[in-house]
């Protein structure tokens, strides 16, 4: 779309009108107890990791990935962000046992929601800031590209863990009861 363009002022929040009925969906189905499988909780987080490091060891055509020491400790910060931030999404949703057939169910809160919204918010506010102004602070495209990853991989590995945890001792508390 060329800059003189009318609608080009609205092009930053494209993919925000475009997540909110994705994400009015998505609470709509938190909202409703869904069946937990605790064997199969693992199987996202590892696939997200596995991509995670392809991504982060790949080559980049034209591009050097030599961080400075001090870019490097911002990976690891990344990754434990993420990791406080999906313990608190996990700990936003409702696992009880379901009384008839003994299955876990899972509920999300609007609290996860909420989570996911911010995650999109402050993703789409990086994004739209690093183009507009990366240059002038000095920011690296590629270090917070890869801190995201990093961070989005530890949000769900820890999710999902926490999730796990919980579920086993909401079933440990069924059986005795």
């Amino acid at each position: 779309m060329p800059p003189g363009h009318p609608l080009a002022p609205f092009l930053p929040f494209l993919p925000l009108l475009l997540l909110l009925p994705i994400l009015y969906f998505r609470m709509r189905k938190l909202s409703r107890p869904q069946p937990l499988k605790l064997k199969r909780l693992w199987i996202r987080p590892v696939v997200l990791v596995l991509v995670a490091t392809l991504v982060l060891w790949a080559e980049v055509p034209g591009v050097s990935r030599h961080f400075t020491p001090g870019e490097w400790v911002i990976l690891p910060l990344a990754g434990a962000i993420g990791a406080v931030a999906g313990w608190y999404f996990a700990r936003t949703m409702k696992i009880e046992v379901h009384p008839e057939d003994g299955t876990l169910m899972v509920q999300g809160g609007q609290a996860a929601v909420l989570v996911m919204l911010a995650l999109i918010l402050g993703r789409s506010g990086i994004n739209t800031g690093v183009r507009l102004e990366g240059e002038a602070w000095h920011l690296d495209v590629l270090l917070i590209t890869d801190a995201l990853i990093v961070f989005t991989a530890a949000l769900f590995t820890l999710r999902s863990a926490e999730m796990y945890l919980r579920a086993r001792r909401v079933m440990d508390a069924a059986k005795n009861a």
